[in-house]
Order: structure tokens, then sequence, then C-alpha cells
């Protein structure tokens, strides 16, 4: 999967990636950092999260957005993180049990999301559904996005 112009990255590579740079922005700081950038997400604003050197010597700059869109009800820091930290759980997992990544891409290929989902319940009901898509917005830039998502494409369907 093509990157940005000489560069590529198999999604394997690109979720592993992802989950170190997610693992690193709200659970390996402080939690005053990692609220800050909870904050901006929050307002709609896309954070920076790391400028990684790239095996040729280049550097990739790897941002971080929230899409609300479908979310249901509120969503506070200690939601959000447990979410994200599901997440990165279910995506290490289907890693380490080498199971089908389920990646959905644009007709451009521009934009791609994995879809290992994380879901809050409530009330014994799938609520929240967040997953992990990623994209280009300039060359050398990495834009992941954490997407909630309709969560009824997640339940059981009844028999």
């Amino acid at each position: 999967m093509s990157l940005y112009r000489n560069h590529s990255i198999t999604p394997e590579k690109l979720l592993i990636l992802s989950t170190n740079v997610l693992q690193q922005a709200f659970f390996a700081g402080s939690r005053l950092d990692a609220k800050r950038r909870y904050q901006f997400l929050d307002r709609g604003q896309t954070v920076f999260l790391i400028k990684l050197q790239v095996e040729d010597g280049s550097e990739l700059e790897v941002n971080l957005r929230l899409d609300r869109s479908e979310l249901r009800g509120k969503l506070n820091f200690s939601a959000f993180r447990q979410l994200v930290g599901q997440l990165i759980v279910e995506c290490v997992e289907r890693l380490n049990k080498k199971q089908p990544l389920n990646l959905m891409s644009d007709d451009a290929q521009q934009r791609s999301v994995f879809m290992i989902p994380a879901g809050q319940q409530a009330d014994d009901q799938l609520v929240n559904v967040l997953v992990l898509g990623f994209g280009l917005t300039r060359p050398g830039a990495l834009l992941l996005e954490l997407m909630f998502v309709d969560p009824g494409q997640f339940q059981p369907r009844a028999a």
C-alpha cells in the first residue's frame, strides 16, 4: 500500500505504527498531556503526534483527527481513552493472530479504514463503535483518524 510518492508500507506495518503512536499519545505519557490532546480533538482540531524518520532518511509527519459524526451521546476523556485502549488491544490481537485486518478504502485509495471495532456499551446495548482510519493530507504526512461508525452494523442479527 502506497503511503506517499516513493514509499510503501504494508497494512500490517501501518497498523503496528498506528497503534504504537496511539499508545504513546494516550497512555505512555502523562494523563494531562493525553487529556490536552483529547481536548483539541474534541474541538475538531487535528493534532500533531510525531515525526518519524523513514528508512530512506526522509520524514513522515503523523497527525490525528477525531470524527464524531456517528457518535451517540456525550464523550468525555475517560470514555475516549477507554475506547482507544480497547481499539489498540483489538488491533494487536488481530495482528498477533494473523486475522484479516478488514481494510476498506475509498475509490481513489487516498483514505482507508481498518474495520476493527472497539465498542462502548450501555444497558447491554452497543451504543458507540470506534475504528481507525488513515489518509494522506500531503506528501510526507499521514493523517490517522479515529472514527465513530454506526454501531448497527456490528449488532448481532436475530436468527
